[in-house]
């Protein structure tokens, strides 16, 4: 029965073809060493060459190394090539400041790229099962993941020079136990997979048992999400890439700015996912910590009557919406220098998500004489005004000191970040002297009370 489950997933899904060169990742547990042994037994038939490859991350000193001779031993048996390494996890960790999970990760998959290079392999074989599928699929929706990340683990998919093939995902772990026990096969036991220390282990032991007792078949109906959901994003992601062509209006190296109008007119799924084809476009590798938060708060700002905002998101990206422009960036750019003449009865709405408003004072104000979000315009001051970016060399003369201070050196001070400098609002007269920066520092061209002025400049 558990061969043929095997079989027929293999068969279903063209994971494994005649001539193959299969690496095979074995730690030495019960899942990797039943798979070892599957293909090894089924070697002739689907007619491939094995090399049997395990890493130890040293993390648990000797008994890991353990593990290391244990597989060759294994393998020395069936008569099978072993690439074994030692790596110091620990030490690339700390250079890399990475969790401990994610450095072995990537030192794993880098020896695994090693070696299927060495022998031009055309497969690496992982031995994830039913109930992994089940373990990470839940992971995902718990933390927040999105389209394809809410799949779980794929059965195929491309690695080094060929595929990541995982063909025991047909099976639960409880019959992999019982294949092992069945051939006399003795694993290795890792009594870090019984701490509740990490999430997987706490999904397992404590959330598993009880969706296993609602469907005894849990697993399948899970692996039938996942494939379902990949095959519908697939297709899904090649509708959102044509749409996503009409709207674009500019698209470089660390730049995408699309039409909000345009965009807005897009079915809902492919808004979704373009707003992830284009983070895919600008990552050279998306981070973890992007979440579904991250893109309901683009969406809001694209669908808000608001005409600007920023959302910051992971690795120094942002988002920017200014009127009918949609920007990704790194950096701003020439889209985000404004200069707007200022007259009283206007309202100016900033891409920093704030409104400047010029008013006819009404009442009197004195009570907020040190506020930073209001200035009093003295009589006689030239109108219109001018709002607009900051530009090289501007220097504001502060109310009550002598002398002049860079706008610049006025962001480091108030450790206003670089991303909010660049549309940060300047208050000017018409012969450019800084009024006013709204929200930071007012200058010596202040009213000194409500007598003195008729209007009040407004920042909030």
């Amino acid at each position: 029965m558990f061969d043929q489950k095997v079989h027929s997933f293999i068969q279903k899904h063209r994971l494994i073809e005649k001539g193959d060169i299969l690496v095979v990742g074995v730690s030495g547990g019960p899942d990797s060493l039943a798979l070892l042994h599957f293909l090894h037994k089924y070697r002739q038939h689907y007619q491939i060459d094995l090399i049997c490859t395990h890493v130890d991350h040293m993390f648990r000193g000797h008994q890991s190394y353990e593990d290391l001779l244990y597989v060759k031993g294994f393998c020395e048996t069936l008569e099978i090539p072993f690439e074994g390494k030692q790596i110091d996890v620990t030490r690339y960790q700390e250079e890399k400041k990475l969790s401990s999970q994610k450095a072995a990760r990537i030192c794993r998959y880098s020896f695994f790229k090693e070696v299927m290079e060495r022998y031009k392999a055309t497969k690496l074989v992982l031995a994830h099962h039913g109930d992994d599928q089940i373990e990470t699929i839940l992971m995902s929706l718990t933390r927040g993941s999105t389209m394809m990340g809410r799949s779980g683990i794929p059965y195929k998919r491309p690695f080094a020079n060929g595929h990541i093939i995982r063909p025991f995902l047909s099976v639960e772990k409880t019959e992999i136990e019982q294949y092992c026990r069945s051939f006399h096969l003795e694993p290795r036991r890792d009594p870090t997979n019984d701490k509740l220390d990490y999430t997987r282990n706490r999904f397992r032991h404590l959330v598993l048992p009880s969706l296993k007792n609602e469907n005894p078949e849990v697993s399948k109906q899970f692996q039938r999400f996942s494939e379902e959901l990949i095959e519908d994003e697939a297709y899904l992601q090649v509708l959102t890439d044509e749409y996503l062509n009409k709207v674009v209006k500019r698209k470089k190296a660390g730049l995408f700015t699309i039409s909000v109008e345009k965009y807005l007119q897009l079915p809902q799924p492919l808004q979704r996912r373009g707003i992830h084809l284009i983070l895919n476009y600008l990552y050279k590798e998306v981070p973890s910590n992007l979440s579904a938060v991250h893109i309901e708060q683009i969406l809001h700002l694209f669908k808000g009557q608001h005409p600007s905002g920023t959302v910051y998101l992971p690795k120094g990206l942002f988002f920017i919406r200014s009127y009918d422009n949609g920007i990704f960036t790194y950096e701003n750019e020439e889209e985000e220098i404004y200069e707007h003449l200022f007259n009283p009865g206007d309202s100016i709405s900033l891409p920093n998500g704030a409104t400047l408003s010029f008013e006819k004072i009404v009442e009197d104000p004195d009570s907020d004489q040190n506020s930073l979000s209001i200035f009093r315009l003295a009589e006689g001051t030239k109108i219109p005004l001018i709002v607009r970016t900051r530009r090289s060399g501007d220097r504001i003369k502060p109310f009550g000191l002598n002398g002049h201070k860079k706008i610049k050196d006025l962001f480091i001070d108030e450790k206003i970040p670089l991303q909010q400098r660049n549309v940060w609002p300047i208050v000017t007269d018409q012969s450019g002297n800084i009024l006013w920066v709204p929200g930071l520092k007012k200058s010596s061209y202040e009213a000194r009370s409500s007598k003195e002025a008729i209007y009040i400049l407004r920042y909030r």
